[in-house]
């Protein structure tokens, strides 16, 4: 069994469940309230994956805009992305492409998984961002690193699709490892 290590960075604006998918991932439960991350928290979990051993190091990139200065230093030798929006704020949907943009220049073509977190909370607000603009994101993504991007809708705090992100995350990973 061949082990891999992988720096994997959360990306995402405030508030949109970064924390939380990086916390049931690593076998904690979930909180209630919001604690921003202060500039980065990490996290290290080891997966068996397709006869390989995966060593996910996770870095929880703080999404406050006043950290983005110092955010570039932490995408150093990144292997891979989970990039997060929650469909109640319209907002962190736009600005995934600020967050491309400011990673991938520094990270080069990665592995990415996009996902729409908090699709528990679609029923009360009509201005929801809808699957079919999920899914569009997700095509302009692998059309710009030219890997396929997954796209999942979950709900962290509902445990709806909060690890398969991370095992189609360490699928791609796997594949770009030529092993």
């Amino acid at each position: 069994m061949v082990t891999i290590s992988s720096k994997v960075v959360m990306c995402g604006d405030y508030a949109v469940g970064k924390t939380t998918f990086v916390k049931i991932f690593l076998g904690g439960g979930t909180e209630n309230g919001y604690k921003a991350t202060v500039g980065v928290d990490i996290g290290r979990k080891i997966i068996s994956l397709d006869e390989h051993k995966l060593v996910f190091q996770i870095w929880d990139l703080s999404g406050q805009h006043s950290f983005k200065l110092i955010r570039r230093q932490f995408y150093t030798r990144t292997k891979g992305a989970i990039l997060i929006y929650d469909v109640s704020r319209r907002e962190t949907y736009d600005n995934m492409v600020n967050w491309i943009a400011e990673m991938l220049p520094e990270t080069g073509k990665i592995p990415i998984v996009l996902i729409a977190n908090k699709i528990d909370l679609k029923e009360s607000d009509k201005d929801h961002v809808k699957s079919h603009e999920g899914d569009k994101l997700s095509k302009i993504i692998s059309n710009k690193t030219g890997m396929d991007t997954p796209y999942f809708e979950a709900s962290a705090i509902q445990q709806i699709n909060d690890l398969e992100p991370f095992i189609a995350l360490g699928k791609s990973i796997l594949s770009q490892s030529n092993i």
